[in-house]
């Protein structure tokens, strides 16, 4: 998906289609839009019709997806803090972000440890920026591996 080709709206809703919920935050932030998300990622919607409509009015905003409601857990793998793909499953839905990667995978437990090690966060319990937004360091995040998101390894 060659998200700069593409209106937020149409990615985000696309997003919300796959069940997976949805909210808006401030452009170029990780911050939610909260005259939209007033309860934080809390506020998120996998209603395709309600998130087309907070996008298409507002399209520079940076799109989150909020992990557990959409049955997600997210290797956040961070390259400035050391992370690496080694020793992970690639083959998932993967998002290539302003300094990484974040791999989704189908979460299959109701809970995680915050981090796997330095350099990789995981995130469950909150949300990830996606494909669709912009990075503060103006990289746009894009989707590298368009597939369906992989059943989480059996050792986190």
């Amino acid at each position: 998906m060659k998200t700069m080709e593409i209106s937020t709206a149409d990615i985000a809703t696309a997003f919300a289609e796959r069940g997976w919920y949805v909210m808006p935050c401030y452009p170029q932030q990780k911050t939610p839009f909260f005259p939209i998300a007033t309860r934080g990622y809390k506020s998120a919607s996998n209603d395709p019709q309600v998130v087309n409509k907070w996008f298409a009015k507002s399209p520079l905003l940076n799109i989150a997806i909020a992990c557990a409601p959409s049955g997600l857990v997210v290797f956040d793998v961070d390259y400035r803090n050391g992370g690496s793909t080694d020793g992970l499953y690639t083959n998932t839905f993967t998002v290539e972000t302003g300094d990484g990667l974040h791999l989704y995978y189908q979460a299959t437990a109701e809970s995680y440890p915050g981090k796997l090690r330095d350099g990789v966060d995981i995130k469950f319990n909150g949300y990830v920026v996606t494909a669709g937004s912009q990075h503060e360091n103006g990289k746009f995040y894009e989707v590298v591996k368009d597939i369906q998101p992989a059943p989480v390894m059996g050792w986190c």
